[in-house]
């Protein structure tokens, strides 16, 4: 049943980043603590993507420091306080992802700042999403704030901000089983499982992208928006 409900709700992220771009770690963490344990729920979460492409490199030397830092953190937790941690990183997300997404609150704080593209900036990115890939398993809220400055102060565009976040995350995902494999703690029927939700979450993108041909991502965004806020409180007060 844990392989089912797995599959089902990585289907549904997957349908919701799909269409609104986002919400693939912070809907399927969100949900799946509700029936897992959190050490199944690292391994399976984060068994689902591998692909790069260019300019990642720089908060990836950052992301090899912060995750095991993150996972060092992550298992000094109980089951309480993982579900508390996860509901806290939802809520930052949530407000990250209205204010950066879907206002332009941070990019109208960020226009006129005068920043070459050097390297503090993504490392400190990368550093600190790979600590909350490795205590939570969603490592978006620092990528959010860097990839909308670096938009805002014009040395991005939205295609090479798109890019770099995909190739950064496959990278942390891949990078987070293997040091999950290595600590000993993916077994074969939680690899299993993995492969098993693989097929949910390439049919997800796939529904996820056919509809939003059909609906205002706008709208669809602010209901996303709303039910990882709903499920942000349940984690954080159940």
């Amino acid at each position: 049943m844990n392989t089912l409900f797995s599959s089902i709700t990585i289907f549904i992220a997957s349908i919701v980043h799909g269409i609104a771009g986002f919400g693939l770690a912070q809907v399927a963490m969100g949900i799946m603590p509700l029936f897992r344990t959190a050490a199944s729920v690292a391994v399976v979460s984060n068994f689902r993507v591998w692909w790069s492409v260019k300019d990642w490199i720089k908060p990836v030397i950052g992301l090899i420091v912060g995750l095991p830092l993150g996972l060092y953190v992550f298992n000094q937790l109980d089951k309480g306080q993982v579900r508390i941690a996860i509901g806290l990183v939802l809520l930052l997300a949530v407000i990250l992802i209205v204010l950066g997404k879907q206002t332009n609150a941070l990019k109208n704080l960020f226009e006129d700042k005068d920043y070459s593209d050097g390297w503090i900036l993504p490392l400190i990115a990368g550093f600190s999403a790979g600590v909350l890939a490795g205590a939570v398993a969603i490592p978006g809220p620092p990528m959010i704030l860097y990839g909308t400055f670096m938009v805002a102060t014009n040395n991005w565009n939205g295609k090479k901000m798109k890019a770099t976040f995909t190739a950064f995350f496959g990278t942390v995902m891949l990078y987070r089983v293997a040091v999950i494999s290595f600590q000993g703690k993916m077994n074969l029927g939680l690899f299993t499982e993995a492969l098993i939700a693989i097929p949910a979450m390439l049919l997800g993108v796939y529904v996820g992208i056919k509809i939003f041909e059909k609906i205002p991502q706008k709208i669809f965004n602010w209901i996303v928006i709303g039910m990882l806020t709903i499920n942000a409180f349940i984690l954080l007060f159940t």
